[in-house]
């Protein structure tokens, strides 16, 4: 909502202004007060893009914690033909309590883990912290024994 409202702010700060001269301006007299319409017009737009503003201010990004088994690496090549082709690595987990398979960037510092290991980790999740741009595991930890 706080990205829509941005969006119609920047929109407000520019389209009634430019409304206000197409279709206000050349209707009154210069010494008129309704002459200073476009600046009157642009306050709706900045008080909208404000708001917006202190909606989107900085949210707590949330550390999860998860258990599950590892399918693959995948190694991931950044930029185009002109840049110098960094890449970076994701790893593949089945999480224990789902059918599916979940793609995680990783901190580079951390030890590879081989296939079909069972590991438990702690990450942030890009479902629970809409202002990442995606899941990131920051650390192992020992797996957790069920008993029963």
């Amino acid at each position: 909502m706080a990205t829509f409202l941005i969006v119609l702010g920047l929109m407000c700060i520019v389209g009634l202004p430019v409304y206000a001269i197409l279709y206000i301006i050349p209707k009154v007299k210069p010494d008129d007060w309704k002459a200073g319409a476009p600046f009157l017009l642009m306050l709706p737009g900045f008080l909208i893009f404000g708001y917006a503003l202190h909606l989107k201010s900085d949210q707590p990004i949330t550390v999860s914690t998860a258990c599950g088994t590892v399918q693959y690496y995948k190694k991931y090549s950044t930029g185009g033909r002109h840049s110098r082709h960094e890449s970076f690595e994701r790893i593949t987990l089945q999480l224990d309590d789902s059918q599916y398979f979940r793609h995680f960037r990783f901190v580079e510092s951390l030890a590879r883990k081989h296939k079909d290991d069972h590991v438990c980790f702690e990450f942030h999740d890009r479902q629970k912290n809409s202002q990442l741009s995606e899941s990131i595991v920051l650390k192992w930890m020992k797996p957790i024994s069920i008993q029963q």
